[in-house]
């Protein structure tokens, strides 16, 4: 208010208010920004055409959160069927947005579909033991609405259950004479880099050698 034939100029400030910089175009008693990327300072300038000279209105501050992240987990890994797998571990921590909080998830079919671990919302995570190849990730949401944002995932590989297969078969042979060969009726599976050993025993499957 004041003088005569008032006019309106905006500036903006990206240094703490040190340089003040001519927004073009704003020259309204209101005005609406872009989308910022960096935390930024604002003020009116009204000049009076009456030759009053011009005077600055307070400055407002945006503060821009930096750029929300993710981080990183770590690691995939391999486990035979049943067992725990290693925890979780906290490569990189989240970054930006603010008062950030945690969501592990996991999915057992390759990513389609993420559920909610119940209880899970630290930066780590220690599974219980698994009978399924399984993917993770954390899922970190900003306090400040600015949205939630995935980690990468990663991947425990379940081996299959071990199984013995089946051999084949028991036979009655005469003293001192060979016996048929012993067959594999159904060969072993399960686990990975399967190796064999035979074994007998003649105490009745007491001992075995």
């Amino acid at each position: 208010s004041g003088g005569t034939a008032l006019t309106y100029q905006w500036q903006k400030s990206t240094d703490g208010g040190t340089t003040w910089n001519n927004i073009g175009g704003a020259t309204g008693l209101t005005y609406t920004e872009a989308a910022l990327t960096t935390t930024t300072q604002y003020r009116r300038v009204t000049t009076s055409g009456s030759g009053c000279g011009s005077i600055n209105s307070n400055a407002i501050t945006v503060t821009v959160y930096g750029q929300l992240n993710g981080g990183t987990i770590g690691s995939s890994q391999s486990i035979c069927y049943n067992t725990i797998p290693a925890a979780f571990t906290d490569v990189a921590s989240p970054a930006g947005g603010t008062a950030l909080t945690y969501q592990w998830q996991k999915s057992t079919d390759g990513g389609s579909t993420w559920n909610n671990i119940v209880g899970a919302t630290g930066l780590t995570y220690t599974e219980a033991a698994l009978t399924v190849t399984t993917q993770y990730r954390r899922v970190t949401t900003s306090g400040s609405g600015c949205g939630s944002i995935n980690s990468n995932a990663i991947t425990v590989t379940v081996y299959g259950q071990l199984n013995g297969g089946t051999i084949g078969s028991s036979q009655s042979i005469c003293y001192n004479t060979t016996p048929a060969a012993f067959t594999n009726t159904a060969s072993p599976s399960g686990g990975t880099a399967l190796t064999y050993q035979w074994q007998k025993s003649t105490d009745g499957g007491t001992t075995w050698n």
